[in-house]
């Protein structure tokens, strides 16, 4: 788990489609404020992980930490590039 690497969302950009709340079993999102997405326990957030961002249609997810050269298969225990689970 990760304090230096978390989700951030881009509100106006979000359609509230609920992928990554859905997507994330680590407890990152408040699943009572859910399909909108809201980060609750950043540190739960896999380092590296790109799950929810890979989710998302809307392309209103980037990550603190994030270095931009990385690609979308991050390596993560997730399956990040899977859409399922």
């Amino acid at each position: 788990m990760s304090k230096a690497w978390y989700p951030v969302i881009d509100y106006v950009k979000c359609i509230e489609c609920g992928a990554c709340t859905r997507k994330c079993k680590n407890g990152v999102y408040d699943q009572e404020k859910a399909p909108t997405p809201v980060v609750i326990l950043p540190e739960g957030c896999i380092q590296g992980c790109h799950g929810c961002g890979n989710l998302c249609p809307a392309e209103a997810i980037s990550y603190v930490g994030e270095q931009k050269s990385k690609g979308n298969d991050c390596g993560c225990s997730c399956s990040c590039t899977e859409d399922n689970g």
